[in-house]
């Protein structure tokens, strides 16, 4: 099921008269997917979201991965305003002002009530400690809102939305037999909806419009943004399952 599931439409013909969909997508972004193609499916298969899948993920390395995220879609949050301010499209505006309310408020909310169920408090929430690989992946997109154009910001937050958009509606599909009694069942359930995919569509769509005006170096550029997403996506999960803060275990100290 999940090999189906996962078919990136590499190279074939876009249906415009279709929209944007999870198998019918436009030329740069069938490219883009492409170029990640490795470390995306690499990370499907990786420890952390198959047991995620399975529902045998231990709770510990969950709730590592959820309080690295809590401080992740803060900084999430803040690159959407300063897109924001970096555009006059009133649609763009509303997109990122959208964004910005639910990695704020409905992920949160998620994260905070999963937590809660492990006696962790609001207050350790918000003095986690950031990890290096965390660290790495939101100073990256910070850098790249406050320093480059809309474009770029849009590719810098497409991995993300695209990526849990996939594993989403991937596990929620490959699991379909055990998902209710699965205990991230509610993590699942957010990322697989084709409500969920559509933040990943309209950024998809967009990106096609103003990526089709710029030259080929300049679309080489924004290729580059999009896997070191992904790639950061990866190591972001990868570090979480080894509940590692520093580059090096024994470097692991707390400061």
């Amino acid at each position: 099921m999940a090999d189906v599931i996962s078919v990136t439409n590499s190279d074939s013909a876009f249906d415009a008269s279709k929209g944007v969909t999870r198998t019918n997508l436009p030329p740069f972004a069938q490219r883009l997917r492409k170029a990640a193609d490795l470390v995306w499916e690499e990370g499907y298969r990786q420890p952390f979201i198959r047991e995620l899948g399975e529902g045998t993920l231990p709770r510990e390395k969950f709730a590592f991965y959820l309080l690295q995220d809590f401080r992740y879609l803060n900084d999430y949050a803040r690159v959407h305003a300063l897109g924001l301010a970096k555009t006059d499209d009133p649609e763009i505006m509303a997109f990122m002002l959208n964004v910005q309310n639910g990695a704020l408020n409905v992920e949160s909310t998620v994260h905070r009530t999963y937590l809660a169920s492990y006696g962790i408090t609001d207050e350790q929430m918000n003095n986690v400690r950031q990890s290096a690989f965390a660290r790495a992946y939101t100073s990256n997109i910070l850098s790249i809102a406050y320093g480059k154009d809309i474009l770029d910001i849009l590719v810098a937050v497409l991995p993300c939305a695209w990526v849990y958009a996939d594993y989403g509606y991937r596990l929620a599909h490959e699991f379909a037999d055990t998902l209710d009694v699965n205990q991230y069942k509610s993590w699942v359930d957010m990322y697989k909806t084709d409500e969920f995919w559509q933040g990943s569509a309209w950024l998809i769509e967009h990106i096609e419009k103003l990526a089709a005006e710029v030259s080929e170096e300049r679309k080489q550029e924004l290729v580059d943004i999009f896997v070191t997403g992904v790639e950061n996506e990866y190591m972001f999960w990868s570090s979480a399952y080894d509940m590692q803060y520093t580059w090096k275990p024994e470097w692991d100290q707390e400061s």
